[in-house]
């Protein structure tokens, strides 16, 4: 590349927007990379939430306390629903350890 104090104006325009032009064009390929990145899984597994029948064929095995219980639950700072699938026994674990911190927290 020539030094800018030897290069006409024409060619000083020519350079700078060769020069943006090859930026653009890096950070569209970035962006591209950077999304595609994020749409990947890299082990190639994708996690599905078992269907209602299946979630009563394996409750219809198990003791009450393994059994699964799914609904539908809308997260926090967000207005559209997920389904959410938990252990019985998780869910009572988790309300006992909010019992406790509650009682806890109010003594």
């Amino acid at each position: 590349m020539k030094n800018h104090s030897f290069m006409s104006p024409s060619e000083r325009l020519s350079s700078s927007s060769v020069l943006r032009f090859h930026g653009l064009k890096l950070a569209f390929f970035t962006g591209i990379l950077l999304v595609s990145a994020c749409t990947t899984n890299p082990t190639g597994y994708v996690r599905t939430l078992p269907t209602d029948a299946e979630v009563a064929q394996y409750n219809a095995s198990v003791e009450p306390e393994e059994r699964i219980v799914c609904r539908r639950e809308t997260p926090v700072g967000s207005n559209v629903p997920r389904r959410v699938c938990r252990y019985v026994r998780d869910i009572e674990d988790t309300s006992r350890f909010h019992r406790e911190q509650l009682k806890r927290v109010l003594r």
